[in-house]
C-alpha cells in the first residue's frame, strides 16, 4: 500500500502491481553505492539493483549510468535504484544510457513489493532515449525506481515455498548457480501409471518480470483445488523451476549469469550450472517423459513463440489448438504467434523440440502489457491447457 500522500497524489490513477511476497524481503540490503547531496541521496545496496556509476548534478539532480554486465548483450537496459530524501520536495533523476537506449518504462514503489508506474509527464526522453529524465516528488519515506518491478531471489523463494505448502507438491533443490545460489523445483506427481510430464521454467533473463509473473498465476491455475486442476494432475506430473538465473537476478544484470552467458543461449552446449541442471531434471523423468514444454520470458510485445505452423509434434496441433482457445474467451488481449522461431539458435523451445519431438513454446508478455491482463490470461491459458491435455493426450 502507498502510505505517502504526496506520492499517492502524484501516482493517483496509474496501474499498480503487487508482487508476491511481503515487504521487507523483496528488497535485501547488498554493498555500498551511493550519490548523495543535501537534499536527496541514490543508492544501489539492494537485490537486483543496478546502477554502473553516478554523479550529482546539483543538490537536486544526480546523474546515474546504465552500462550492461557484459557486452556485447541484449537491448535489455535495467536500472534499479533507491531514492532517499534527507529532506521533502522535488528532485530529479538523469537515467544516462551508453550501450542501449531506453526501453522500460520507470516504475517506483515504497516498499519494494507494491509498483506503480511513473506518469508520461514526469518522464522526459531525449537524445534518442540515451538521456532520460525522472521528476520525482518525495515525502519523507524512501523510494525505490526500477526498469520493472523487484522480483527478487527472495520473492522467487517466498512463491515456490509458499507452493510447496500444498500436500501434493514437493519441492526441492535440483542445482546451485555459479556463486551457489539454491535453483528450486516444486512437482507433483500423478496417480497413473507412467503419466507423461509437464514442464515449466522461467527467469532465464533477469528483467522480464513480466514473464515471471505470468509464470506464478499459470502455475497456480495448475496446483489449484479446482476439479480441473484435480483431474489433470491424476494424469500428468508437473514440473515447475521458476527461477533459472538466481545469480543474474541478484545482480540485476540485463541478459546473463554471473558466467557472463545467456542462458537461453545454453540449450546444447550446456556449459552453465544452471542450464545443466535443468537438463538433469528432464533426464531423470521416467519414460514415457515431456509432453509438453513452457519457458517464460518478457519482450517488448506479447507473443508466442513456436514450432513451425502445423508441426509441434502433435497430430491434433496443440499449440495452434491451445492459442485459439485462449483468443476465443479473452479477445482483447493482443497476441502473435511466431513459428520457425530462432531455429538455428540452441534456446530451450528448439532443444526440447529437437529432442523430443513435443510442442515447446517459449511464452512471452510484452513489458508494459497490463500486469491484470496478462494475469489473466496466464489463468486462462493454464485452464485451456489442461482441458486439451485431458481430451487427446
Amino acid at each position: 500500500m502507498i502510505r505517502s500522500l504526496t506520492v499517492f497524489a502524484l501516482f493517483l490513477g496509474a496501474a499498480c502491481t503487487q508482487i508476491p511476497t511481503e515487504a521487507p524481503s523483496a528488497v535485501e540490503v547488498l554493498e555500498d553505492d551511493v550519490c548523495q547531496t543535501q537534499v536527496f541521496r541514490v543508492d544501489a545496496d539492494f537485490s537486483a539493483a543496478n546502477m554502473a556509476s553516478c554523479s550529482i548534478l546539483d543538490e537536486r539532480g544526480i546523474e546515474f549510468l546504465l552500462q550492461p554486465e557484459d557486452t556485447p548483450t541484449n537491448p535489455s537496459p535495467w536500472y534499479a535504484v533507491r531514492v532517499t530524501p534527507n529532506q521533502p520536495g522535488k528532485v530529479r533523476l538523469v537515467l544516462r544510457y551508453e550501450e542501449h537506449p531506453h526501453r522500460y518504462k520507470p516504475k517506483v514503489s515504497l516498499d519494494g513489493a507494491t509498483w506503480t508506474l511513473l506518469p508520461d509527464d514526469r518522464v522526459d526522453v531525449k537524445a534518442e532515449g540515451y538521456r532520460v529524465t525522472l521528476d520525482l516528488d518525495l515525502d519523507t519515506q524512501p523510494l525505490f525506481v526500477s526498469a520493472q518491478e523487484l522480483y527478487t531471489n527472495a520473492a522467487h523463494d517466498a512463491w515456490t515455498r509458499a507452493q510447496a505448502e500444498k500436500p501434493f507438491v514437493t519441492m526441492s533443490e535440483v542445482g546451485l548457480s555459479i556463486e551457489g545460489r539454491p535453483i528450486s523445483m516444486i512437482r507433483t506427481e500423478a496417480a497413473v501409471d507412467a503419466p507423461k510430464t509437464v514442464m515449466i521454467t522461467g527467469r532465464q533473463h533477469p528483467p522480464e518480470i513480466p514473464g515471471a509473473l505470468a509464470l506464478d498465476r499459470f502455475a497456480e491455475e495448475v496446483l489449484s483445488d479446482t476439479d480441473l486442476a484435480k483431474s489433470f494432475r491424476n494424469e500428468f506430473d508437473v514440473v515447475i523451476i521458476p527461477n533459472v538465473n538466481p545469480d543474474g537476478v541478484e545482480h540485476g544484470h540485463w541478459r546473463h549469469n554471473y558466467g557472463g552467458r545467456v542462458l537461453n543461449r545454453e540449450w546444447g552446449p550446456f556449459t552453465q550450472p544452471e542450464t545443466q541442471a535443468v537438463k538433469s531434471v528432464i533426464d531423470g523423468l521416467e519414460s514415457p517423459g515431456l509432453a509438453l514444454f513452457l519457458d517464460f520470458h518478457s519482450t517488448s510485445k506479447n507473443v508466442y513463440y513456436t514450432q513451425p505452423l502445423g508441426n509441434d509434434g502433435t497430430e491434433y496441433d496443440f499449440t495452434q489448438s491451445w492459442l485459439d482457445r485462449g483468443q476465443g474467451r479473452l479477445p482483447e488481449y493482443g497476441f502473435e504467434r511466431q513459428g520457425s522461431h530462432n531455429l538455428a539458435l540452441p534456446t530451450s523451445k528448439t532443444y526440447i523440440f529437437e529432442t523430443y519431438g513435443i510442442p515447446a513454446i517459449t511464452y512471452e508478455v510484452g513489458d508494459e502489457t497490463d500486469r491484470a491482463e496478462a494475469i489473466e490470461t496466464a489463468r486462462v491459458l493454464a485452464q485451456e491447457m489442461m482441458r486439451l491435455m485431458l481430451e487427446y493426450e
